[in-house]
Formats: C-alpha cells, sequence, structure tokens
C-alpha cells in the first residue's frame, strides 16, 4: 500500500466532500428512521435503485412501522414485493420484522447479524448508518474502490485478502460520518470506479490512488473465480377458466419458493406448441415453455385473475410472459 498514514484522513475527507457534492439524492438517505433505512437496504439487495425505490414507496405507504409489517400477511408481504424477485428475501424480511418488533431495533452490527435476512454487508451498512459505528460496509463494489486505492494484486476472494481490505477499509472510513462514508464509496463505484473504464480522470482520489498511478485500474480487483451459470428448461401448462388462471403453490426450498404459479410440467406433452422465453437468474438461465393451449391433467389448488395472482406475489418470469404475450 502506497498511501503513508497522514494520506488516510485526506482520503476519507475527500470523498465525503465529493459525496456531499455528487453523491445520489436518495429518499431514505433525508431519514434517521431505522425502518426506512432497513427496508431500503433489504429491498436493495440484489435489486437496482431505480426499480426499488417504488417498492420502498410501496411499503412505507402501506406498511409505516415495523410492527405494521410484522402484523402483515405473507399474502400481502408477497403481494407489494410482487416483481422484485428473490422471494426468499420477502419471506427473511417478514421474519425479521417480526423480531424487530418483539425485540427492539438492533444496536450495532453483531446485533444486526442476528436479524433474518442480514448478511455482513448489510449488517455493517446499518449499524453505520443507523447507529453510527465506524464500521466498513464491504460488497463487491468497495472491494473495488479499496483495492484500487491500495493496488492490491493478489486474488480478492482469498481470506488474506478479505482481512487486509478489511483493515484497510476501517482505517479509511470517516469517524464522524460512517453511514455517509460508506454510502459514499457505494456511489463513487457506482458513478466513477466502476468495473471497466473508470472515470479516473474525475476521481476526488485520483491522486491518492496507487493502482491509478501504476497505471493498473482496470486490472483491480484480480478475480480467479468465476460464477458458474446452469441452464434449465421448465414447462408449464396453462389452465384457463375465463379470466382466471389455475395456479398451484410451489415447495418450499426451491425455485419461487412458496408462491403460486402455473402447473409444471415434468414431460413436455406431445403435439402442442409452447411460447419460449429466456429469464436470468443470478447463477441460473431459465427457458420457460408455456403451453397455453395444454392445461395439464391435474386439478389447479386455486383460480386466480392476474390482477389476484399479482397481489399474491407473481415470479418475474410469469410477469415477462404476460407482458410478452398480452393476448393470454
Amino acid at each position: 500500500m502506497k498511501q503513508s498514514p497522514t494520506e488516510i484522513p485526506a482520503v476519507a475527507e475527500k470523498i465525503i466532500q465529493w459525496y456531499d457534492k455528487s453523491g445520489r439524492h436518495l429518499p431514505w438517505r433525508e431519514l434517521r428512521n431505522p425502518y426506512a433505512i432497513w427496508l431500503s437496504e433489504v429491498i436493495l439487495q440484489q435489486t437496482r435503485v431505480e426499480q426499488g425505490r417504488s417498492y420502498w414507496e410501496r411499503f412505507l405507504q402501506e406498511l409505516p412501522t415495523v410492527e405494521d409489517l410484522a402484523a402483515a400477511s405473507d399474502t400481502q408481504i408477497k403481494g407489494l414485493w410482487s416483481g422484485l424477485g428473490y422471494y426468499r428475501r420477502a419471506d427473511l424480511l417478514h421474519r425479521g420484522a417480526k423480531q424487530i418488533a418483539r425485540t427492539g431495533w438492533p444496536q450495532g452490527t453483531k446485533e444486526w447479524l442476528e436479524v433474518p435476512g442480514i448478511g455482513p454487508y448489510t449488517a455493517a451498512a446499518l449499524a453505520s448508518i443507523v447507529d453510527g459505528e465506524v464500521v466498513p460496509a464491504l460488497d463487491g463494489n468497495a472491494f473495488r474502490v479499496y483495492s484500487r486505492l491500495a493496488d492490491w494484486s493478489e486474488p480478492i476472494e482469498t481470506s488474506r485478502s478479505k482481512a487486509f481490505i478489511y483493515s484497510l477499509a476501517l482505517n479509511f472510513v470517516h469517524p464522524k460520518r460512517p453511514g455517509d462514508f460508506n454510502q459514499a464509496v457505494m456511489d463513487l463505484a457506482q458513478a466513477l470506479c466502476t468495473p471497466k473504464k473508470p472515470k479516473c480522470n474525475e476521481c476526488p482520489v485520483q491522486e491518492l490512488c496507487a493502482a491509478r498511478s501504476a497505471g493498473s485500474a482496470e486490472l483491480r480487483p484480480v478475480k480467479t473465480r468465476t460464477l458458474k451459470v446452469t441452464e434449465q428448461d421448465l414447462h408449464f401448462a396453462v389452465p384457463r377458466r375465463g379470466h382466471q388462471f389455475g395456479l398451484v403453490q410451489r415447495p418450499l426450498g426451491g425455485i419461487w419458493s412458496g408462491l403460486y404459479t402455473l402447473p409444471e410440467l415434468a414431460t413436455v406433452p406431445p403435439g402442442f406448441t409452447p411460447q419460449v422465453l429466456d429469464h436470468r437468474l443470478s447463477h441460473r438461465k431459465l427457458r420457460v415453455h408455456f403451453y397455453p393451449e395444454f392445461e395439464g391433467s391435474s386439478e389447479p389448488e386455486i383460480w386466480l385473475t392476474r390482477e389476484e395472482w399479482s397481489k399474491r406475489g407473481m415470479p418475474q418470469a410469469f410477469v415477462h410472459w404476460l407482458t410478452e404475450f398480452p393476448y393470454i
């Protein structure tokens, strides 16, 4: 690492100054309500800010307190969550609300980690924003920023690298504004310190960045592992009764756990032409086949209109299908 101890506060101050001037203006950042902030962090896990904002607003409007969320039905929560994907997050959000309503708001990283659905990054982010704890919030974006500041050349996935980056980041966190600093690092990663073609000439800490000085910014962080994507074909019958769809509840633990979908087919029905679309999950590529002229052989568990189905939580692949084939 090339920064001297006297340069570390300078880095923190420059990043905070940039954040005050150029950081994203997001509604939950204007609040000190732990419920609103916690809700935003959970929603934004694996969700773009532009998409997540409307869901955050919807939850706050219908369930304005953590007690309201805890008391809500599973159906109501999945309806509010419908379209966000990764529905296990909705279940964990509900469990987390029940725990917080029962025991009170967590204080610090260790207690946040005890809340269902909260991992190390989110716990640190919440502890710094809500509780003012001086702790770095480290996700892939933050690792990229810090590895470039130090020009860290070892694979980022190793325990040695993670320990080094944590120690480095802990020194950088602004002691008076830890929450703002962690959010500033996130904004810097999104706006300037991007994975490819980083805008180093616009960066507030360009003169203190070791990777920029070495000309290695695009080579950091060093990664050795790539995400293995599996491919899967799914086939669904389309039972219809007027404007209603015949649905069954998915088993717990698998894809779309506990949600209602069209009946899945174990074998391809001969003589029927499917409507096919591709749907990508984080680690899985789905090719989904719908058979609108085949109703299947088993009786659906429930009949719902599209609107009723959406309120119970419609998986994004089915939203995509109904958008792609609107005459259905």
